[in-house]
């Protein structure tokens, strides 16, 4: 009815920060739970948890960083099992198409093709280069975290000089998080690193692996926020 107040969550949940979705009390763990539909990760007061402080001289194995000028770089590929699977049935099932076609027993647009043209070769080339950006992407492509004091770049390159580039004008503040920004897994929401400053934010890193994703946001909240981490707690939902 007009003018009725919503109804207010049961007593026994709490609404995510993100979905609204109400998750029971007795799912949180020592206050935080991941909530069970977006994967946000909050508190029991309404927050999002914000990453832990990473220890100072901390490394991860498959992360790589280097100091130039004042600017500390980041680099990590995307490397995911799903992505080598991929690109492993693409070239074999690929190899026995071009072979197939070689021999003249291959069918183009549900046409028997004996005597392949150069037309052939490349059609087939163009179609199968598809699947091969797929794989890429998820295998040798790298994300390279550029964080100053005045901005935060994130560049997702797919081959050199073909991706996208992020920027973020860095203000007073600077808050990271991980939170859920639209991407799926298997039907399952994913979690993305989200940097906020001024009213702003970009997100990224969707299907990195859980430890690359906690170690970068960590190490961006170091950056920003020092050792301690002016974040420690939550960030209120936008």
């Amino acid at each position: 009815m007009l003018g009725q107040t919503p109804p207010l969550p049961r007593d026994d949940s709490v609404s995510c920060v993100e979905c609204e979705r109400g998750i029971p009390r007795t799912r949180f763990v020592d206050g935080k739970v991941t909530c069970p539909w977006c994967q946000t990760a909050q508190d029991e007061g309404g927050g999002q948890v914000i990453v832990s402080a990473l220890p100072v001289g901390a490394t991860h194995p498959k992360v790589s960083q280097r100091i130039e000028g004042t600017e500390q770089v980041y680099v990590t590929r995307q490397g995911t099992w799903f992505g080598w699977f991929w690109l492993a049935f693409t070239t074999v099932h690929c190899g026995f198409m071009f072979y197939g076609l070689s021999q003249g027993a291959v069918r183009v647009n549900h046409q028997l093709v004996t005597h392949p043209t150069l037309g052939h070769y490349l059609g087939l080339s163009a179609f199968y280069s598809i699947f091969f950006a797929v794989g890429f992407a998820f295998t040798l492509s790298r994300y390279t975290v550029r964080l100053a004091d005045a901005q935060a770049t994130v560049r997702f390159r797919l081959f050199p000089l073909v991706g996208w580039t992020w920027r973020l004008a860095v203000g007073e503040t600077i808050r990271v998080s991980l939170a859920y920004r639209g991407a799926r897994s298997n039907g399952s929401a994913v979690s993305a690193i989200v940097l906020a400053s001024a009213g702003q934010e970009i997100s990224f890193g969707s299907f990195l692996a859980k430890d690359v994703k906690e170690y970068l946001a960590a190490a961006m909240d170091g950056f920003y926020n020092g050792a301690a981490g002016e974040s420690a707690d939550f960030i209120p939902k936008p």
